[in-house]
């Protein structure tokens, strides 16, 4: 229920969390040379050199979407809306061998919203999320070649969903949830070099589950009539299961100033398998889901003009989790192909780091299933475009041994 395809990345998975990541078009597996790697894998971690380092900053995502309905021959576009996002990571070594971090940043959310009487408002007229994953890590450096690295992840999001009460002429009844939840995961991560211009990574993430134990369900304008079955407030509980990730990259030097990086990462969304509130009192709600696990390929490549300026470029394909049957204004994800663009410019003791993709996701159509009355849905076909722009700061201190 609480989804939407404000994310650059299939399902409601955000795009890379930094703004380099995001310039060489999230192939990070393999990546070295940002801090943000304790994230993406856990094992880069140990491979950093003796300097602590320092990398934030801020990122909005936006799209442009429009639905087509297959009865009605209206257009409707959604709210131009930019869900804002941030990241945070910091490493610092023990010793040679064993190297420290910390990563916060937020790798799901949606923000989604609908003009207030468009004809699927009983569907959804708009829904949020929000997360913050916070991942203390660590890594040991193994010898020369191989280094292992682990995090703990605690999570946290927060939810918001309203729609109509189509049943009423009244358009003004609506239906309106709120809630916050929060859930623990691992990070696995293993990096390797096979020489001096060859490096690969492996990383998994499990999954983690949000539980949602103090949601308020508020029914507004309802007919005194059926006051009973939809009372002014009630509490409700529910889970959020967020996906795990397995994924596999290369980085290659493939000159003095060109690296080439490529990742394969597949995404566990088939643990998403419904999403149901129990409510406390007033009706309960029950949403089939029946996510698939999806794929994504990505390759980046990051030139190094000179010492002071790196210019970054990469190219993505996501699979979408949702299937044909289950496309609704909540989540038309489709498959997405993308495309980005990064710079790295040193001023002084900084580098700023610059990063914009541009995703296009293929048509999907809607349909109504009549069997099943658990699933509502409009008939449609929804067309998505989405940007994401991202700017930070690279800082790193101490001496090199």
């Amino acid at each position: 229920m609480f989804l939407s395809y404000a994310a650059s990345a299939g399902g409601f998975q955000n795009g890379p969390q930094n703004a380099r990541l995001l310039g060489l078009g999230g192939a990070a597996t393999a990546y070295s040379r940002d801090a943000s790697g304790i994230f993406y894998n856990p094992g880069i971690l140990g491979h950093l050199d003796s300097l602590t380092h320092l990398s934030f900053g801020g990122m909005g995502t936006a799209r442009t979407t429009s639905f087509l309905g297959t009865d009605s021959r209206l257009q409707t576009k959604q709210d131009f809306v930019v869900m804002p996002g941030g990241y945070f990571y910091a490493t610092h070594p023990i010793n040679d061998r064993v190297k420290v971090g910390l990563s916060i940043n937020t790798p799901f959310g949606y923000d989604t919203k609908w003009p207030s009487f468009w004809e699927g408002s009983s569907i959804v007229r708009s829904a949020s999320m929000q997360t913050v994953f916070v991942q203390p890590t660590a890594a040991f450096k193994v010898n020369d070649n191989f280094s292992l690295g682990a995090g703990v992840i605690y999570a946290h999001g927060r939810l918001k969903r309203e729609r109509s009460l189509g049943q009423y002429d009244d358009l003004e009844a609506t239906a309106r949830y709120e809630g916050s939840g929060s859930g623990l995961g691992y990070n696995l991560g293993m990096y390797g070099r096979t020489g001096d211009d060859l490096s690969f990574g492996i990383s998994f993430r499990g999954p983690v589950t949000l539980k949602v134990n103090n949601g308020t369900a508020d029914y507004r304008n309802v007919p005194a009539l059926d006051a009973d079955r939809y009372p002014a407030s009630s509490g409700f509980n529910t889970e959020v299961k967020l996906p795990s990730s397995l994924a596999v990259g290369l980085a290659d030097q493939m000159t003095d100033k060109l690296l080439v990086t490529f990742d394969f990462a597949l995404t566990g969304w088939s643990s998403y398998d419904s999403l149901n509130f129990e409510a406390q009192t007033g009706p309960r709600v029950r949403n089939g889901r029946r996510y698939e696990d999806a794929m994504a390929f990505r390759v980046g490549g990051e030139y190094e003009v000179s010492k002071d300026l790196l210019l970054r470029a990469g190219v993505s394909y996501d699979e979408s989790p949702v299937r044909d049957e289950y496309i609704s204004p909540e989540l038309p994800d489709g498959n997405r192909l993308g495309g980005a663009l990064g710079v790295s410019l040193r001023l002084s003791k900084v580098m700023l780091d610059l990063g914009y993709s541009l995703d296009m996701a293929g048509n999907r159509t809607a349909r109504v299933n009549r069997t099943q009355y658990q699933s509502p849905n409009i008939a449609g076909t929804y067309r998505t475009m989405v940007h994401t722009l991202a700017a930070g700061v690279s800082y790193s201190f101490g001496s090199k041994k």
